[in-house]
């Protein structure tokens, strides 16, 4: 794959909105969902459910 090419479909990942951990990855086509993605998962810091708010991978 060439560098710089940018495809509909990025990876990222899921940020906990109280301890701040990464814990999940997942993907996004970003033709289909142009805002960010928020998910409310299971944080096993905190050691319950919250909502996990898209960020990017480093």
């Amino acid at each position: 794959m060439a560098k710089g090419k940018k495809g509909a479909v990025e990876l990222i990942s899921l940020t906990c909105s109280e301890c701040g951990r990464r814990n999940y990855t997942t993907s996004k086509n970003r033709r289909n969902i142009q805002g960010k993605m928020e998910f409310n998962k299971y944080c096993k810091w905190d050691k319950k459910h919250t909502t996990h708010k898209e960020s990017k991978i480093k």
